[in-house]
This record gives structure tokens, sequence and C-alpha cells, in this order.
């Protein structure tokens, strides 16, 4: 105990950052425990992304389903694949058009998975709510990936 207190004296700046982090830990402790018994888990409604410019749900063997988007706790999510049979379509193009309550406050851009070896697109999401895949190469058009893609309202 002596030593202790020899420690403290020479060095408060220690013996406050000790009792700060004890308290701090149990504090987060406590906090955690309430939180997760005090507030349900949240039910995710999804709704259909207005698909455009020949871009459709992509084919039933990916297992993912129709482009979709959800808004909850102030993010909004984004899940599904969409697909064009035309190869040869431009890129970038608008794939869908998220309504005024689920659009960003400033343009956003995200990495999305594709169909190509590299495997890895851009989506735009724009303030007006237009979602763009900007591409490399054009596999894009078979196969774009919305899973995963997730941002707060006002971003």
């Amino acid at each position: 105990m002596k030593r202790l207190r020899a420690l403290a004296s020479q060095s408060p700046a220690i013996v406050i950052s000790v009792i700060a982090l004890t308290f701090s830990l149990g504090g987060g402790a406590g906090y955690a425990a309430t939180a997760t018994s005090s507030h349900p888990a949240t039910k995710i409604t999804w709704h259909s992304l207005a698909l455009r410019n020949n871009w459709k749900p992509a084919a039933k063997g990916f297992q993912v389903g129709w482009p979709k988007y959800a808004v909850s706790n102030g993010v909004v999510y984004l899940t599904g694949v969409a697909a064009r049979s035309n190869q040869s379509s431009p890129i970038p193009s608008v794939i869908g058009v998220l309504p005024k309550g689920a659009r960003p406050t400033h343009n956003l851009w995200m990495t999305a998975f594709n169909y190509a070896a590299a495997g890895a697109s851009e989506i735009e999401i724009a303030t007006n709510g237009n979602v763009e895949v900007l591409g490399n190469g054009g596999d894009e058009n078979y196969f774009t990936s919305l899973a995963g893609i997730s941002f707060a309202l006002g971003a």
C-alpha cells in the first residue's frame, strides 16, 4: 500500500487516468446492459427500388433478389442485384431512383461488387435520388450488387 501511495504522490496524472478508465469501463458495461434490455430489435421494412434504363433484378441464380432500400434509425440501406441483358449498354447508367425520404444531402460514392474479374465498380448516390453505376469495362451490366451499401440520412 505504501508503494501505491508513493506512486500516487509522484504522479497524480496516472491516478486520475486510472480512475477515469475504471469509471468509463464500468459505466459502459452498465449502459450496454440497460440499452440491450430496454430497446427491442428494430424491424426493417424493405421497399423495391424504382429501376430505370432497362435494369432488371439479376437472374434467380444469384439468390439476392430485387434491388431494394430501407430506412431505419436514420440510416438508408440498399440490397439486391441489378443486371441488363444488353452487355454493350453504356455505363455510367442510373440503376434506379430513391424517394425523397431516402436521399443523401451530398453526392456519395461507394464501392460495389460486380461480375468483372476485378470485382468492383463505383455506385454514386446523388442528392436527386439517382443510384448510378460507374463502370470500368461493361461487366457491370451483367451483375452489379447494391448489397452492403448504406449511409446516414443527412450524409
